[in-house]
């Protein structure tokens, strides 16, 4: 009789000993650590700006008699200058889209270029849009464009005056540094802010700007204010 009892002490024994293994490896896999729970709580999403996203892209430069351009969804970007005359109207339409944008680096070094006009249409000046173009004297914005990019009209060492519209929202550093002939620089929008656009280096220059804005206070503080 005891040695039944013994048997039947050890199985139990044993089955709750099984039992007990079971449940400490379901709780393992079941469970997460404390280290995968610190890092759970530590992970963080990381923005980036939609216009820093990598993209793969390819662009598809067209041409035209005068013009390289790409149409981008519905809307036609100036990319490049291929003609030679020395008074260039970029027309409000190519390619069947309407012209919004001049390019980055679109008329870089066209020295040789004494006038543009620009159309209606345009609502954005790319960076270094005009750079170098050392001949050019006169140039419209038009009332639509809302922003000048960084460097637009670096060294128009000819141009004399420009008007920025009340649309712009937004004129970016070093705009018109080395603009050495520039005399009158007129400023429609009074939230307009200036951000080193390159004026300092200007001797000869007025600048127009709805009273009580920034660019107002700020030329007032250089002996600009007109």
């Amino acid at each position: 009789m005891k040695k039944f009892l013994s048997l039947s002490l050890f199985v139990c024994a044993a089955a709750m000993a099984m039992t007990s293994c079971n449940e400490v490896g379901t709780t393992s896999e079941s469970e997460p650590s404390s280290q995968q729970e610190t890092q759970a709580e530590t992970t963080t999403d990381i923005y980036i700006p939609e216009d820093e996203m990598p993209t793969d892209r390819v662009p598809d430069i067209q041409s035209s008699d005068e013009f390289e351009y790409e149409i981008i969804n519905g809307e036609a970007v100036i990319e490049g200058y291929t003609g030679s005359s020395s008074e260039v109207e970029v027309p409000a339409e190519i390619g069947g889209a309407p012209v919004t944008k001049i390019g980055t680096y679109a008329f870089e070094a066209e020295y040789d270029i004494t006038s543009i006009t620009l159309p209606d249409t345009i609502t954005l000046i790319g960076e270094g849009a005009f750079m170098d173009c050392g001949s050019l004297e006169t140039i419209n914005i038009p009332e639509a464009v809302t922003g000048i990019d960084r460097g637009a009209f670096v060294a128009c060492v000819s141009l004399t005056e420009i008007t920025i519209p009340a649309a712009c929202q937004y004129v970016r550093e070093e705009a018109f540094t080395a603009c050495e002939s520039m005399t009158t620089l007129t400023i429609e929008n009074p939230e307009l802010a200036y951000e080193s656009w390159g004026l300092e280096e200007l001797p000869e220059l007025t600048i127009s700007a709805p009273e009580g804005s920034s660019v107002a206070a700020w030329a007032e503080g250089m002996g600009k204010l007109g």
